[in-house]
């Protein structure tokens, strides 16, 4: 007598093996996004206490990351061909570097913004070729960050849900650098 698989047997372990694998992708996709958030909110909380020793020391805060005293040795100084800068200004930090080829990697481009209100605030703006599009925003004066989805993309909504900590997308924070957001909580 033969020992041996049948072709229906084959075919429930490939079936139950690629369900597996997709929800593992699945997970694995989340899990990365969730470090490139932690990652990013690491650089903000730093950025921000340096931009505040910059207060003290100047009276007021400064777009340049190579002017702050604790950032990521790739915008120390501004340089031509950094890969983690926008050039000479360095404004936008890229996490993952990658601009010189055009397109960033995944990861954030964090820069430094005041709104027309006169109100500072950190922005991580999700770049790359994943399907991600949102933005995590810090103001100067709180320690809260606020993860903005772009309202038309249901990952960044799921993901922004899933960062806040919170059951429904109703319950997300507005975008602490709208003026009239801004204007209604201080009012509350």
């Amino acid at each position: 007598m033969r020992k041996g698989f049948t072709l229906l047997e084959m075919l429930i372990v490939v079936v139950i093996i690629s369900i597996l694998a997709s929800t593992a992708f699945m997970y694995y996709e989340r899990f990365m996004e969730r470090m490139r958030i932690a990652e990013a909110d690491t650089i903000i909380g730093a950025a921000i206490l340096s931009q505040e020793r910059v207060y003290v020391r100047f009276q007021h805060y400064t777009t340049y990351w190579h002017k702050l005293d604790a950032v990521p040795v790739a915008v120390r100084k501004p340089k031509e061909q950094n890969d983690f800068a926008n050039g000479e200004e360095n404004t936008i930090y890229y996490t993952r570097g990658g601009m010189l080829s055009g397109e960033p990697r995944n990861g954030f481009a964090i820069s430094f913004e005041k709104n027309e209100a006169g109100r500072w605030f950190a922005v991580a703006q999700r770049v790359g070729s994943s399907p991600y599009t949102y933005r995590i925003v810090r103001p100067f004066d709180s320690t809260q960050f606020v993860c903005v989805p772009d309202w038309d993309n249901e990952k960044d909504i799921a993901m922004c849900v899933d960062y806040m900590g919170v059951e429904d997308p109703s319950e997300l924070l507005s975008d602490p650098m709208d003026i009239q957001a801004d204007e209604q909580a201080d009012g509350e």
